[in-house]
């Protein structure tokens, strides 16, 4: 019989405090908006740990070993999205009345190239944009080292944007505005249930026996200390990004804080990135002027760190403890970099690109889905050595 873990009330008091700590200073110095937008990082951070809903692991899983519970399970986060999110888009917020825009980007050489390189290097470090946070909120210090160099390759993939955006391009293709609502969800519907089909007989090919239900399963589920099935994580991550794009004004996105964050580092030590094109953007400029606690991803990424810090403490798996070599450590190094800049390029990384660019209509996100998992499968070969 295996023991039930205890509950990690040292971790989880650290988590708790600065949670309320930050709840209330973004209520009383900046706006109860952006407090709202913590808490769903919160939510977010706690769902993606419990779920244990991480994108690299499952394209791992269903690459090497055929396993397609983690993609199926993928796929349904994402019709339900859509569902969501096709009546919304590019109208008006639920709750305020202000404009809320979908994640919607060019459709270029830029996203083929940055998303393979983001696909192949999520495999590298063990964690996508979203998994490098909910893990090291687990733990995991070897994240802490991926998001650093994330950090770095995130602002270094901002010096020559300019660049990136004048290769070919296809311009901002919105699936809403060319089909309409109705033909653009029965589109991506169907897709992802062609998706669904394909992974499935791959999986039962391989595998013999395919239970559907098993994304529906958990051993012992508890809905305060997990584990969660993945089903449910699919649901609650559609949800809080639909709370996001109504609350925020635009869905869900990991990256672009952690450019900030470098190009707030390096304007510190005195590198003058205010000059480059990217930070002279509207949004990039006011952000770099601004306090990071005013930018609304970076306070959703804290939440989703403190999420999971409070999520492990309740699981009673919380650990300091990773084992690292100098290959491992090499890994978290490229991996982290070559994710960063691959994101910049691509316009966001598996949160910002596929999941709220899919949910949104955007063509750039389906682009994104097939070359990172292209880039996915180069990914897990080479990992083989780090690892090994």
């Amino acid at each position: 019989m295996i023991q039930e873990k205890k509950i990690d009330f040292f971790t989880l008091s650290f988590g708790l405090i600065s949670s309320i700590f930050l709840l209330y200073f973004l209520k009383e110095i900046i706006n109860f908006q952006h407090s709202l937008i913590f808490v769903i990082g919160l939510l977010l951070g706690f769902t993606l740990y419990h779920a244990s809903f991480g994108f690299t692991g499952g394209w791992r899983n269903f690459i090497e070993k055929s396993d397609s519970s983690a993609l199926r399970a993928q796929f349904l986060m994402l019709a339900f999205a859509i569902l969501l999110f096709s009546g919304i888009v590019n109208s008006k917020s639920i709750f305020y009345g202000n404009p809320v825009i979908g994640s919607i980007a060019p459709t270029n050489v830029s996203v083929i190239i940055g998303s393979f390189i983001f696909g192949l290097a999520m495999q590298l470090a063990g964690g996508c944009g979203s998994g490098t946070l909910f893990t090291l909120g687990g733990g995991n210090t070897k994240m802490f080292i991926t998001l650093i160099f994330f950090i770095v390759g995130s602002l270094v993939g901002t010096y020559n944007f300019t660049f990136w955006l004048d290769l070919p391009s296809l311009g901002n293709i919105s699936l809403l505005e060319k089909f309409g609502i109705i033909n653009t969800v029965l589109i991506q519907l169907i897709s992802i249930s062609l998706l669904y089909i394909l992974c499935s007989f791959i999986d039962k090919k391989r595998n013999t026996v395919l239970n559907h239900s098993d994304i529906f399963l958990s051993s012992g589920f508890n809905a305060i200390k997990g584990p969660w099935p993945l089903f449910l994580g699919a649901i609650l991550l559609a949800i809080l990004n639909f709370l996001m794009l109504n609350i925020a004004g635009h869905p869900w996105s990991v990256t672009f804080a952690f450019g900030l964050w470098g190009a707030k580092i390096a304007s510190f030590v005195g590198i003058d990135v205010a000059s480059w094109t990217f930070w002279n953007f509207n949004y990039p400029k006011i952000a770099l002027k601004n306090s990071i606690f005013a930018d609304h991803t970076s306070i959703s990424n804290i939440g989703i760190v403190l999420g999971a810090v409070i999520a492990s403490s309740f699981a009673g798996s919380f650990s300091q403890k990773t084992t690292t070599n100098y290959k491992i450590l090499l890994a978290a190094i490229l991996g982290g970099f070559l994710m960063g800049f691959g994101a910049r390029l691509a316009f966001g990384c598996n949160i910002g690109a596929l999941f709220s660019g899919i949910a949104s209509g955007s063509l750039h996100g389906w682009a994104w889905f097939l070359f990172a998992f292209i880039g996915a499968f180069f990914g897990v070969k080479a990992r083989r050595w780090f690892y090994s």
